[in-house]
């Protein structure tokens, strides 16, 4: 592909994210046992930045941040309860203003996922956002037993589907939200979530007006739980490598060896991702738009996927906050990776520097692009992540977690029936533990060295770089739309 494009030509920009997808479950990262050969091909045409955090380990605060493009704590969005004020600033009104054409198709998630909640409606909301073109599911839960209706459960009940597919992501939840989530994909593999967003994001690309520039959100569902893959995605990854042989004995946790069936459904579920992302890359070069896009894919947080004995998110441990970054395009070196810092806030930043206009003046994100062209090296000082009380900073060697939402013991503010982070997270109160790990010499962070005598000096430390860190993010702006405070 071309590096770069005539003057004043102004690129299409895809963001595409997924859910739940670690930092380091693609080929490209290294994880060849599975099977990613898109984004491996997105990657040899672009740069990795392989040290990129979310900045609040949950779907809702971590995408509003980046549409945003402000901290969880500015914007008052700290948990899946909290929505997004649509008469929020964000970067998609300057990019209107610079004359593009908005669009979103698939999963944006800045609604609260209640009962019986009506994503079609909520559109209006994401077009009040600045998006143009709305086309809008709600995710697997969402779609499945929440019963949420979106554009995905239409499609379902046109097919017959929708009851069963209910019924059957209804056998999944358990107790406290507890999922069983190892079923392969029962129907036809071309009536899943993320193949009716790919279908309708090349329709898109096949049809929307080349007279002038295009930025599209597309948001994948997957890997998100249940790791429902069908099965020809589960075959693709059969391999003779034993995933327990690649991990320190130590990184599974105190529940004891890894669940191998889990593990494959959920690396299943990124292979399905890929070759959905694969399908619409083709729609794009065949449409002879491709060397004139810019791309870049990320997801909104990761999954431990086994990791300290954890499956999801909501913590600040590496396999829920480290996430992956892939940027190709015009002007953006091929074949590179970075190991500069680098978070999800800075999305939208980067996406006004390739379009030529500023983002808004709340926006706390650093444009990317100066790394990704290779006029710099480095961007970043630190990566900080947020949920609700408890704070993470990433220095580069050292990592400060205060506060352990997996030790967690409160119960203040916690929401009835699901008496967790995702529903009710106190936000008010001190956290009560405080970890530090060198991911230098421990990148599975199994050795807490917070109460280690020889590393009083390096807690203190980094307790003040995090100090220093919330003073910076901190907007005083008390009479700001875009708060829900």
């Amino acid at each position: 592909m071309e590096n770069g494009l005539g003057a004043g030509v102004k690129p299409n920009v895809i963001l595409i994210t997924s859910d739940h997808h670690r930092w380091d479950y693609m080929g490209c990262a290294g994880e060849e046992s599975i099977k990613t050969p898109n984004l491996d091909r997105l990657a040899a045409r672009g740069t990795m930045v392989n040290r990129t955090y979310c900045n609040a380990p949950l779907c809702v605060p971590s995408r509003i941040a980046i549409t945003s493009g402000r901290y969880p704590m500015n914007t008052g969005c700290f948990t899946n309860r909290h929505a997004i004020n649509p008469q929020i600033p964000t970067f998609l009104h300057a990019l209107r203003g610079n004359g593009y054409h908005t669009a979103m198709i698939g999963k944006l998630h800045h609604h609260v996922h209640v009962w019986d909640g009506d994503f079609i409606a909520h559109e209006a909301d994401v077009q009040t956002l600045g998006f143009e073109h709305v086309h809008e599911t709600s995710g697997k839960m969402g779609s499945g037993s929440i019963g949420c209706e979106c554009q995905y459960t239409r499609f379902l009940r046109e097919q017959g589907l929708l009851e069963a597919y209910r019924s059957w992501t209804g056998r999944f939840r358990q107790g406290n939200a507890t999922m069983q989530p190892e079923e392969a994909w029962p129907w036809d593999k071309e009536f899943t979530q993320d193949a009716y967003i790919a279908r309708k994001a090349c329709e898109f690309l096949e049809q929307v007006s080349p007279h002038k520039p295009f930025y599209l959100h597309l948001g994948f569902v997957g890997p998100h739980d249940p790791y429902d893959a069908p099965q020809a995605y589960r075959d693709l990854n059969v391999s003779d490598v034993n995933v327990e042989d690649r991990i320190p004995s130590g990184a599974a946790g105190d529940g004891g060896r890894r669940e191998l069936t889990k593990w494959q459904a959920y690396a299943a579920c990124i292979t399905e991702v890929d070759d959905r992302i694969g399908r619409v890359l083709d729609t794009l070069e065949a449409a002879g738009k491709l060397d004139h896009t810019v791309i870049l894919y990320t997801s909104d947080h990761g999954d431990n996927a086994g990791d300290h004995g954890l499956w999801g998110k909501i913590n600040l441990y590496e396999g829920s906050v480290h996430v992956p970054f892939i940027a190709a395009g015009p002007g953006i070196r091929q074949g590179a990776a970075s190991n500069a810092i680098a978070e999800l806030i800075d999305i939208g930043k980067t996406v006004c520097d390739f379009a030529g206009c500023s983002s808004h003046y709340l926006d706390q994100g650093l444009s990317l692009k100066p790394l990704l062209t290779g006029d710099v090296e480095t961007h970043r000082m630190d990566a900080f992540c947020e949920m609700g009380s408890d704070k993470m900073l990433y220095d580069g060697r050292y990592k400060l977690m205060y506060g352990d939402l997996t030790r967690d013991t409160r119960k203040e503010l916690q929401a009835a029936p699901y008496n967790g982070p995702a529903f009710g997270r106190p936000v008010n109160l001190p956290p009560d533990r405080i970890s530090l790990y060198d991911l230098q010499e421990d990148p599975y962070e199994q050795r807490n060295l917070a109460d280690d005598p020889e590393y009083r000096d390096i807690v203190a430390e980094m307790k003040e770089k995090l100090l220093n860190r919330l003073l910076r993010n901190m907007q005083s702006v008390p009479d700001d739309a875009g708060s829900v405070l």
